[in-house]
């Protein structure tokens, strides 16, 4: 049989469509401001003089702005790929100061292997009746185990036969109703890292880095470089890796028993940029230790190998923990610069950390994803010895941080001391709703599932705070070339009306259901004008740059004193500052059943929370990240949890009463 055009560009290859695709598309003006003006009204709620006052500043602003937008449009014509990327890369994340940890890399755990063996034990088990056993607790070992580094082995091998993959562009082509997504970003995950630099980082990924032939190894915050292709460009095989990881742990044991552990230079990455990077800049002008930076930075990615394990083995919550800043020494341990470093405690429990700048969650979680399952189809047996080499001959090198002068010792200390602080004001919980899943949202409630998701969760807050706040959705532009997201301002006035007669005890179901379907309907419209390039807030940033960075066009008029008073005004607007302050912040996964637990930072630590959610037939995984109640000024995770339950059952019974299925 003939095949389809859409099999046809999933079978050519990865790259074969990047010619073909749409550039980001410039919004006409006058659209993104009627738009802007709409999504601020349940924004201003009660207060009517700031929304006439931010209608008044946006007429002001639309009378001018039309300079700004040909400013945008030049521009656009000299970018290789899109006018937003290079602005984006640097305002999103290279000039922001705060620490990786936790506050920008987004972080997985991976399903346990249910054949793990040679498991430790915590010396006092938690008991389900212990308030900790849904939080879990992580000890430390101060040992490695013989499955801890066999399973590390099988992701090493599985994630370079994805990276093969990737290079001979045998990923399948992202297709949507619309064509055919930019596949650019699976080409950022791997020998790509990140680069401190005063006020603005920097990212290396080159033809030394794409062609490397090394992973970085972390133990003990001590880093090796291990080889894992051979001079001939052959993989090396499972066992010659496992002695590889094996003879790590020995010589990393060996170095802690006799003193010789080199400073932990890691957890500077974790920290506050700025820090980092004048630490860096000390560091760099040693030899050897540059030659350590740039063996860090030519390799393709990264392991860490912990000591620690969780209690109960079962505990989500700990794990997730463990995998996003190490757990008992918060920032140690990992290289949070690497785009993609994979995680294994000392019990075999794995999970992924990634570097946020060069593409965004979703690519490297399908990457994950992918690798995990297929690991998952290797049962490792203790019985078996793994194939290798005969006399293979191992080597250890250690990359070295020698010469560690007092100033970046000290600066190691402050980094220490801000992301333990960082980790203590964090909370996150996995969320797991068995009651229904995708099949029930779609046959009886008749919604979105994603729409239904977003207004679950605004309607938890709602009950829990007794207020309703701005609330952003990543939506994917990869439908253009090298497209990377727009906002989907989720808080409209129909979700503010939903919410209002969800809370009225004198609406009936059928007026509540109503109300689901009018706020899911309107939600849908957002996510296809965010998909389709017709957002607010990126046109917005776009505008902004256009007045601050952009040269006036030759034959532009100059902007009058006024003139620049009205732009400035809209830019400064404090509705337009409350409604990008974005207090919840949620998005979908695709359905993935070796991902347990899914991660991401907070935008806005007051009364702020964060949700990744995947669904499932039956049931819908919801990763929740926010802060302590001190932290986080009354943010309360287990409150929203609890509600969160609540508020889906309560949905439920609201759809099948409307639509008569009691």
């Amino acid at each position: 049989m003939p095949i389809s055009l859409q099999e046809q560009v999933q079978q050519s290859h990865m790259m074969s469509q990047q010619s073909k695709l749409p550039r980001l598309p410039i919004p006409p003006l006058e659209q993104t401001i009627r738009k802007y003006l709409e999504s601020i009204v349940p924004v201003a709620h009660s207060d009517i003089a700031a929304l006439e006052e931010t209608n008044k500043r946006a007429a002001n602003f639309a009378k001018v702005a039309d300079r700004l937008q040909q400013r945008l449009i030049s521009y656009e014509k000299t970018q290789d790929n899109s006018w937003l990327e290079k602005w984006w890369i640097e305002l999103a994340y290279f000039s922001k100061r705060h620490g990786l940890c936790i506050n920008s890399n987004y972080w997985a755990s991976c399903a346990n292997d249910p054949n793990a063996y040679d498991q430790a034990l915590a010396p006092e088990a938690l008991l389900p009746q212990d308030p900790n056993y849904l939080k879990g607790r992580i000890w430390d070992s101060g040992t490695y185990s013989e499955f801890q580094l066999r399973r590390a082995v099988k992701y090493i091998q599985r994630a370079l036969d994805y990276k093969e993959q990737v290079d001979e562009g045998r990923i399948p082509i992202g297709m949507t109703k619309a064509g055919p997504l930019c596949m650019h970003q699976y080409s950022c995950i791997f020998g790509m890292t990140r680069i401190p630099r005063p006020g603005c980082d920097e990212l290396r990924q080159d033809d030394k880095t794409l062609g490397s032939r090394t992973i970085i190894v972390i133990a003990e915050d001590q880093i090796y470089s291990v080889e894992v292709y051979d001079s001939a460009g052959h993989r090396k095989l499972d066992g010659d890796l496992e002695d590889e990881l094996r003879a790590i742990t020995v010589d990393v044991a060996e170095r802690r028993r006799i003193g010789e552990l080199d400073p932990a230079v890691t957890v500077l990455t974790a920290g506050h940029r700025d820090r980092w990077a004048a630490a860096y800049e000390r560091l760099e002008k040693q030899p050897t230790n540059h030659a350590t930076l740039m063996a860090i930075q030519e390799s393709l990615f990264a392991v860490s190998l912990d000591t620690t394990y969780f209690d109960p083995p079962n505990s989500l919550n700990a794990h997730q923990q463990s995998m996003k800043c190490h757990g008992t020494r918060p920032g140690h341990n990992r290289w949070y610069d690497k785009c993609a470093t994979f995680i294994f405690d000392r019990n075999g429990a794995s999970g992924y950390l990634g570097e946020h700048s060069p593409c965004d969650a979703l690519v490297p979680a399908y990457m994950v994803e992918n690798v995990a399952e297929a690991v998952a189809q290797e049962p490792i047996d203790p019985q078996t010895d793994s194939a290798r080499t005969h006399d293979y001959c191992v080597h250890v090198n250690r990359l070295r941080f020698v010469d560690v002068d007092s100033t970046v010792c000290e600066l190691i200390k402050e980094a220490e001391k801000e992301v333990e602080q960082t980790s203590n004001d964090s909370v996150s919980r996995q969320i797991r709703f068995e009651n229904y899943g995708s099949n029930w949202i779609k046959q009886t409630a008749k919604v979105s599932p994603d729409a239904f998701a977003q207004l679950a969760l605004q309607l938890t807050y709602y009950r829990v705070h007794g207020t309703y706040v701005s609330m952003y959705e990543t939506v994917s532009t990869r439908q253009f070339l090298h497209g990377r997201t727009e906002t989907a301002r989720s808080l409209t006035s129909e979700a503010a009306d939903f919410m209002r007669i969800m809370c009225d005890h004198a609406s009936s179901s059928t007026d509540k259901y109503e109300a689901l379907v009018r706020a899911s309907k309107k939600h849908q419209s957002l996510l296809r004008d965010s998909a389709t390039g017709n957002g607010i807030d990126r046109h917005i940033l776009g505008l902004r740059m256009a007045y601050y960075r952009l040269d006036p066009l030759p034959e532009e008029q100059p902007l009058t004193e006024q003139e620049k008073e009205a732009i400035e005004n809209f830019f400064n607007d404090p509705i337009l500052a409350k409604s990008i302050h974005f207090q919840l912040t949620a998005s979908g996964l695709f359905p993935a059943n070796r991902l347990i637990h899914t991660g991401f930072h907070l935008h806005a630590n007051e009364r702020g929370y964060t949700f990744n959610y995947i669904f499932e037939p039956n049931r819908i995984k919801f990763g929740a990240e926010g802060k302590t109640k001190q932290a986080g000024n009354g943010t309360d995770v287990e409150q929203f949890e609890a509600t969160l339950r609540q508020t889906l059952l309560d949905l439920k019974l609201v759809c099948e009463q409307a639509n008569q299925i009691l």
